[in-house]
């Protein structure tokens, strides 16, 4: 009843304590997939439930889905505590960067963290016009991934290197 309810997209919930109910690995995983579409839920405290790993493990693609950069958009931004006992510090983790306010910088610091190599290939067909959107964006979010930043330009270059040598030459003429 708990998980429908939560699974429920006009639930209005922001907390629920589950706390010592032995819901077990089974009860974590069937609750996990609950907060799938969830955007409301902020606490579910499920401490001293017989959670083990494999338990915790079931809401790590909730939290961050890393399939695709787009699933790891639309993960779960909100949920931000799971009890302050026995949770694992990868999941933790994701928790302690959901309490940031805004959830589109959530999504990005996701998206960084998982994501190594960001495939720019779908976005030639805008050619250069791009460029310096996909730079601005990796400037505000990627702080920590100058890497990024340098590959994601090469990418470009590689890809139209032709434009690039016309835009320059166009330039200096």
């Amino acid at each position: 009843v708990i998980a429908a309810s939560l699974a429920n997209p006009e639930c209005l919930l922001e907390e629920v304590y589950l706390y010592e109910t032995n819901i077990g690995d089974k009860g974590a995983t069937i609750l996990a997939e609950s907060l799938h579409i969830n955007q409301r839920l902020l606490m579910m405290n499920v401490a001293e439930c017989n959670i083990t790993k494999t338990g915790w493990n079931e809401f790590l693609p909730i939290l961050c889905d890393t399939t695709s950069i787009s699933a790891t958009h639309g993960s779960n931004h909100t949920l931000q505590c799971l009890g302050e006992y026995r949770v694992p510090a990868n999941v933790q983790n994701i928790l302690v960067l959901n309490k940031e306010q805004d959830k589109s910088r959530v999504a990005a610091k996701k998206i960084l963290q998982t994501h190594r190599h960001l495939n720019m290939k779908p976005l030639f067909d805008w050619e250069l016009y791009l460029m310096p959107h996909a730079v601005g964006w990796l400037e505000r979010f990627a702080e920590a991934r100058p890497d990024l930043k340098m590959s994601t330009i090469f990418e470009f270059m590689r890809a139209m290197p032709m434009y690039v040598v016309g835009g320059v030459v166009g330039i200096i003429v």
